[in-house]
């Protein structure tokens, strides 16, 4: 655009004004695009973690095809989780589960009844 006369007697010429709303949209759209991407990255981060648990049970089906469900239990092993059938599993391998409750009980033994 021309310069107007009132250019002349102003400090800044008129354009600036409207120079300076766009920059201020344009941060203020930038800074709404900025939060959006970081709630993105934390549902991707999300939707991964529950993308492996699906997974994990999903996992019952491959590894405990012929074990009741409700005798299978989550247990850790080196910090890992895995599926344990706590009426298949045998004495070394519920030694070399990280130990808690159950583990402690189940390792106690079975005292028969007469």
């Amino acid at each position: 655009m021309e310069p107007s006369i009132l250019d002349y007697y102003n400090d800044y010429p008129s354009m600036i004004k409207i120079i300076d709303a766009l920059n201020e949209e344009n941060n203020h759209l930038q800074d709404e695009l900025d939060s959006t991407k970081g709630e993105l990255d934390s549902i991707k981060c999300e939707l991964d973690s529950i993308k492996g648990e699906l997974e994990f049970y999903k996992s019952i089906f491959k590894t405990h095809r012929n074990s009741v469900v409700y005798n299978l239990y989550i247990k850790y092993k080196d910090k890992q989780r895995l599926w344990i059938d706590k009426i298949r599993t045998d004495y070394y391998e519920l030694k070399q589960l990280d130990e808690d409750e159950d583990i402690k009980e189940w390792l106690k033994p079975v005292r028969c009844e007469r």
